[in-house]
């Protein structure tokens, strides 16, 4: 799960501006490649960050983010709606101004007494460290998925899931990630659930996100762009007996619209799903009432 290099080198592990620079980099393609497929716009940080979350806001109490945990949520952009869109295949984004949002308006509606909490603080057994921040989550009503960590010390993206079903993958990358030190248990309950308890693969920051960039430009990966799957990130898996478009006709299309240059006509490639699948479901008609 890493590599031999030790975290006590005295190296500078992690760099926040470099790491709000992947995210940013890697999440602005993101949205170039889902742009008419969703309602769900990229939202960037005013210079300062972003002014509701801050060391008093009830997401940091909430889950006791570290100062260096805190300065990179603050930095980073979000998705409007980020329940509508995969930011990986079978990963869907974390906002946290949308939680802080939800968070707020709970608190409106139900104030706390006095002597009362306004919240479930963090700070127990199996919660994971103030270092740690989760980036994106198993899609909502899906069984299976991944959970994406940032560890803010060590300057690694830790992918994994608690069911240990599918193994995370970005392509033919070796883990370069370093681990904690052996009596460090940070990562130890990170993908917990349902009395399952799985494994994460560690990558470097830019490790991570350069490989993912790679495979979306490359179309490794594709994004969903027709009904049914508008908004996910779909891997290559082999061909399925059941698709109407083939993968290699999915990347056809998009190249023939430009991706990733600057040139890309996102609408030109729902249009021309859609008289595709449109043909394919009136030859079925007709043939089911020849």
């Amino acid at each position: 799960m890493a590599t031999d290099l030790p975290p006590n080198t005295g190296a500078n592990l992690y760099s926040h501006d470099e790491t709000v620079a992947a995210i940013t980099s890697y999440y602005k393609l993101v949205s170039r490649a889902h742009a008419v497929s969703t309602d769900s716009t990229l939202l960037h940080p005013p210079p300062e960050g972003w002014p509701q979350l801050t060391a008093d806001s009830d997401v940091v109490a909430r889950r006791g983010f570290s100062d260096e945990a805190i300065n990179l949520i603050r930095h980073i952009p979000y998705f409007e709606n980020s329940d509508a869109l995969q930011i990986l295949p079978d990963v869907q984004p974390k906002s946290y101004i949308e939680e802080q949002r939800l968070l707020t308006a709970a608190r409106q509606r139900n104030p706390p007494r006095d002597g009362e909490s306004e919240g479930e603080v963090k700070g127990g057994e199996d919660s994971p460290p103030s270092h740690l921040v989760l980036l994106g989550h198993i899609p909502q009503q899906r069984e299976y998925g991944h959970d994406v960590w940032l560890d803010t010390k060590l300057g690694n993206v830790i992918m994994g899931n608690y069911h240990a079903q599918v193994r995370p993958s970005i392509g033919d990358i070796p883990e370069d990630g370093i681990y904690p030190d052996a009596d460090d248990h940070s990562y130890d309950n990170l993908f917990s659930g349902y009395g399952q308890k799985g494994e994460g693969y560690t990558w470097r920051i830019a490790t991570f996100f350069a490989a993912c960039e790679r495979n979306l430009r490359d179309l490794v990966w594709i994004p969903g762009m027709d009904e049914g799957d508008g908004g996910w990130i779909l891997p290559y898996e082999g061909e399925s007996p059941y698709a109407m478009v083939d993968y290699e006709g999915r990347k056809r299309i998009m190249r023939d619209n430009g991706w990733p240059d600057d040139g890309w006509n996102p609408r030109g490639v729902v249009e021309e799903l859609d008289r595709l699948l449109s043909a394919d479901n009136d030859a079925a008609d007709d043939a089911r009432d020849g």
